[in-house]
């Protein structure tokens, strides 16, 4: 029986994964931003943030968590890249406000721009998950309980923690990056970086029983059965909260409760995922979003630039049609985008390898 987790060189399961929630991302940006407020409201609405909700950021960071297992990386290398990808983030939030940030500085616009400036989305989360991983490494080792204990314990009573800004101060900015309900906090580490641990832990786990050669397509399917006929049963409740964003309880700052909820659906999703990559994986719509997946940076940068500067001219203004057509648009902008990005750095880095061998020469 053909094995349901590839075992190949690059993770493809991982790239579909990936992959599928950049473009969740896509749609749930354009739902957020774009729509008329009634169709935000409506079943459309509930449905693109449900999909942009479970299958994107706890999944994104599940899988970032996974690949951060490294033995041989040192605690130096996770804070490097951590204040890298940190300060990308707050250069990130820029560039997509840039259109916003200008109208308030230039013409007036009596908006607070500093929320946008310092708000906390995905790269300043992954920053700073990336860095705690790197210190946590150093005292939990490869003992896997240790990170599934410390998730139960964020995502249990991080929302307990006492919030020490207030009234938009500079404490409340430093705040929003931890824990708390926020406007501007989006992704905090408390309770996101929970997501990181349950992806590094699983790693763990895996390589420890060599799980990419014990679990069939056989596996996956009794598994899947119960799985889907709990999600039948709850999706209504996931469905709330994902569609209430912000709020105690709210999807950014959600309970143990949804934590579980999200943990039974990724397995589920990511056995789905298995069995798709093992019998289509070699189609072309697959292997198209499983290029995405693999340059999730670059495609995530680029659709969120655009996306993020159109939004402060068609905010709250578009049909259903319109919707759509901004949709393909943006999808098929972005990846021409991100293929030109991907061919530039290709002939820097030959002419880097050919200048360095011809200097080798001499």
């Amino acid at each position: 029986m053909q094995n349901a987790i590839p075992h190949n060189k690059r993770n493809q399961t991982a790239d579909l994964l990936k992959g599928l929630a950049v473009i969740f991302m896509i749609q749930v940006h354009i739902m957020e931003l774009f729509a008329k407020q009634e169709i935000y409201d409506g079943i459309a609405g509930k449905i693109s943030l449900f999909l942009g909700g479970p299958p994107c950021a706890p999944l994104f960071m599940a899988v970032m968590g996974y690949f951060l297992y490294s033995s041989s990386k040192k605690t130096s290398y996770y804070l490097k890249r951590g204040c890298l990808l940190f300060f990308g983030g707050i250069l990130l939030n820029i560039g997509l406000n840039f259109h916003l940030l200008y109208n308030i500085f230039f013409l007036g616009y009596d908006i607070n721009p500093w929320t946008y400036v310092f708000g906390v989305d995905i790269l300043p989360l992954a920053g700073m998950s990336v860095a705690l991983i790197g210190l946590l490494k150093l005292i939990f080792k490869k003992i896997y309980i240790f990170y599934i204990l410390l998730a139960i314990l964020i995502t249990s009573t991080y929302q307990y923690l006492p919030m020490f800004g207030t009234d938009y101060n500079f404490f409340a900015y430093i705040n929003a990056f931890f824990w708390g309900t926020f406007e501007w906090s989006y992704f905090s580490l408390f309770p996101w970086f929970a997501y990181i641990l349950i992806g590094y832990a699983f790693r763990i786990i895996s390589d420890k029983i060599n799980l990419p050669t014990k679990f069939s397509v056989n596996h996956c399917i009794v598994f899947l059965i119960p799985i889907i006929i709990f999600i039948a049963f709850t999706i209504s409740y996931a469905v709330s909260i994902a569609h209430n964003l912000q709020g105690k309880d709210g999807y950014y700052d959600h309970s143990i409760l949804f934590f579980g909820w999200i943990l039974i659906f990724m397995a589920g999703y990511l056995m789905l995922a298995n069995i798709i990559e093992l019998y289509s994986g070699k189609s072309s719509q697959i292997k198209f979003i499983k290029w995405i997946g693999k340059n999730v940076t670059v495609f995530y940068v680029f659709q969120w630039l655009i996306i993020g500067n159109l939004a402060t001219s068609f905010y709250k203004t578009k049909d259903y049609f319109s919707l759509l057509a901004w949709f393909v648009d943006i999808v098929i902008v972005v990846s021409i985008l991100t293929f030109g990005w991907e061919k530039l750095k290709f002939i820097i880095i030959k002419r880097k390898l050919n200048g360095g061998q011809n200097e080798n020469s001499h």
